[in-house]
């Protein structure tokens, strides 16, 4: 019933500033262009079940900012278009944030946002009203956390009754509450009893005035997850994990500092020798030999080839009858993958594993139209490698040398030049979320940039499958 009521709003308000949506939604188009836009824009219906995405959902770049927890491994993602874009909108009137929230919410629906998540949430931002669009219903509940904002423009606000009601009836399906930079006033005084999470802008506010405020919104009793937002340092990470924060999101993971001197420890060497013994196409026999003097490795490896996705109906207990069936190229990437798992320095290893297989990924998925098989590999070794000095916690061509890497895979790592690097461009692009880089690099790479979202939703939903 509520939903009914609440769609019935919805779509009176939309026709009742017709005219003023067109604006605004020609305002958000110079943000996010859409592709063969005309002048006579008007404003997106809501989506049903069936259909088509519209063109803006498909020229939108869907961007990602992995959360963590204390453990520094990732609990979930924040969705946004573009960098800057939510705050620039935010600046604007409520309809044009409507037109943005359908536009992220659209590209979730269309590429199932649950097979994303896992035990993880989403973080989506709204404003108040737009928990009236019946779009909201179309996401999976469970798992969303959506984060409403009040809006100055008071034309088209939500009955407080109205909106009170409507959280309690998501509450029901399984979608959790947050509030940002809100710890007073009529919204928060509302909303309050209904939220899980408070978000707070690290950056707005001094180590003083963090320590106030979390001693102010911490509770004994629980209930309430304080989140950490635009973390610029590991120290700003350790601060407010002693502070009470128990999410955190920010720059701060894939910060780099002066690791100059840092040198690679005997496992990461020991997996460097085997890629280098691979690349030399030694012989199988040679290769065991070699890994049945690590117990680990060993072990490492006839798990992986027995497992439930290799579909083998006998067991595999020879170290050189693994090798075979995994044959070298499979190898080579397994190994790639192990390097990363053999030097767990950095503090959030976890997480930048993660994003290295998503940008390997991403890579490797872009390019196939371009390269070979082989090719493709390499394009994903060198999404994989180019964090690597991230988890090694060392200089990027000191963490490289010990690999005696193929010269395009270097020559994109080290001077961004060669046939990948405008691939490895477009991977960074899309994690900086600059909008003109992301464009330049996905003409480049001869893609269009609704196939980039779409590579990059089957990246994310590739790493999500390996359980990282």
């Amino acid at each position: 019933m509520l939903s009914r009521l609440f769609a019935f709003l919805f779509k009176r308000q939309t026709r009742h500033h017709a005219a003023a949506e067109q604006r605004d939604f020609e305002a958000l188009n110079h943000l996010a262009p859409v592709k063969g836009a005309s002048a006579a824009i008007e404003i997106p219906p809501p989506v049903q079940s069936g259909n088509r995405p519209d063109e803006a959902t498909n020229r939108s770049v869907i961007c990602r900012e992995a959360v963590l927890n204390r453990e520094q491994r990732v609990a979930g993602y924040e969705f946004m278009l573009r960098k800057g874009m939510r705050d620039r909108v935010q600046a604007q009137s409520r309809r044009i944030y409507h037109v943005y929230n359908e536009v992220v919410i659209r590209n979730l629906i269309q590429f199932s946002i649950h097979t994303l998540l896992g035990h993880r949430q989403a973080f989506i931002t709204v404003i108040d009203s737009f928990l009236a669009n019946p779009l909201i219903d179309e996401l999976p509940g469970q798992g969303i956390v959506l984060t409403v904002l009040p809006m100055d423009d008071a034309r088209d606000a939500l009955d407080p009754v109205l909106l009170v009601n409507r959280i309690n009836e998501l509450k029901r399906r399984g979608f959790a509450f947050a509030l940002e930079e809100c710890f007073e006033g009529a919204h928060f005084t509302l909303l309050a009893p209904h939220i899980s999470y408070l978000i707070i802008k690290t950056e707005q506010h001094n180590p003083t005035e963090l320590i106030q405020t979390a001693k102010r919104l911490v509770r004994p009793s629980g209930g309430i997850t304080l989140i950490a937002r635009d973390l610029q340092s590991f120290d700003d990470f350790e601060l407010c994990s002693r502070l009470g924060f128990a999410l955190f999101q920010g720059p701060f993971v894939t910060s780099r500092e002066d690791w100059t001197g840092n040198q690679a420890g005997p496992q990461t060497l020991h997996v460097c020798d085997l890629l280098n013994q691979l690349r030399r196409e030694v012989e199988i026999a040679d290769l065991a030999k070699i890994i049945k003097q690590d117990a680990v490795l060993s072990y490492r490896l006839l798990r992986y080839i027995n497992s439930a996705a290799s579909g083998l109906r006998q067991p595999v207990t020879s170290i050189e009858r693994a090798l075979m069936l995994m044959g070298r190229q499979q190898m080579y990437r397994w190994l790639t993958l192990l390097l990363f798992g053999s030097a767990q320095l950095s503090p959030h290893a976890a997480a930048v594993q993660e994003s290295a297989l998503a940008r390997g990924r991403l890579m490797e998925l872009v390019g196939a139209r371009a390269f070979t098989a082989a090719e493709c590999d390499s394009l994903f070794v060198t999404g994989l490698f180019s964090m690597l000095d991230l988890v090694l916690q060392m200089p990027l061509p000191a963490a490289l040398k010990p690999l005696n890497l193929p010269e395009a895979i270097s020559a994109a790592l080290l001077n961004n030049q060669g046939p990948y690097a405008p691939f490895l461009d477009l991977a960074l692009a899309c994690e900086t979320l600059d909008p003109d880089r992301i464009e330049a690099a996905a003409e480049r790479c001869g893609v269009e940039v609704s196939e980039v979202n779409t590579r990059h939703f089957e990246a994310m939903a590739w790493v999500q499958s390996l359980q990282v």
